[in-house]
């Protein structure tokens, strides 16, 4: 199509439409509305579409950011595990061979005097998810002084021998004044059971 084609074709369109006998505010009024419905075209099918898809882009960016830095924080404290992890087994492998925390914890009552104080000692093993296990020993003390409970407390706690106090609970004697009733838990870490 040439362009005097062109311009003939819009002329007879526009005799048909009826353009040309429009006065100029009636054109302006007109020009207003098709410009108005062609920006709510605009927006509904093409701007209003990318807003929202840029908006869920957004959040679900921010999202991710916080989920990336939950991963760290916990990959960090995995780390963290793991090298205490090898720790404990390090100090294990220093203890005495065939240690068990029922035997020490009987010497170290020994030397602390409160022996005749021990109404009873509970071992039990805890199986744990990895290789180690925890071995865990309930006792209960009767009238025993503060002292000599504070001296076995420190005999017991050991870093050398992995050994400490998981649970402590400490009442005034009901049968003589000035001295406690005490049950404790005391555990350690042992290499896990093959299975």
């Amino acid at each position: 199509m040439t362009l005097p084609a062109i311009d003939t074709t819009l002329r007879a369109l526009k005799e048909k439409i009826g353009l040309d006998q429009l006065s100029t505010r009636e054109k302006l009024t007109l020009a207003a509305g098709v410009f108005f419905i062609v920006c709510v075209v605009v927006y509904q099918f093409i701007l209003s579409p990318y807003f929202e898809a840029r908006s869920r882009l957004l959040s679900s960016i921010a999202r991710k950011q916080t989920e990336l830095v939950e991963i760290r924080e916990l990959q960090q404290q995995y780390s963290d595990l793991r090298v205490e992890e090898g720790g404990i087994k390090a100090n294990l492998a220093k203890r005495e061979q065939g240690f068990t925390l029922f035997t020490f914890l009987d010497q170290q009552a020994e030397k602390a005097r409160i022996k005749p104080q021990i109404k009873y000692m509970k071992p039990s093993v805890i199986s744990g998810d990895g290789a180690l296990d925890e071995s865990l020993v309930e006792i209960k003390l009767q009238e025993v002084t503060l002292e000599r409970l504070v001296h076995f407390l420190r005999l017991t706690e050991s870093d050398k021998n992995v050994v400490s106090v998981r649970r402590l609970s400490v009442q005034t004697s009901a049968q003589q004044q000035g001295y406690l009733d005490v049950i404790l838990q005391i555990v350690t870490f042992v290499e896990a059971a093959e299975a």
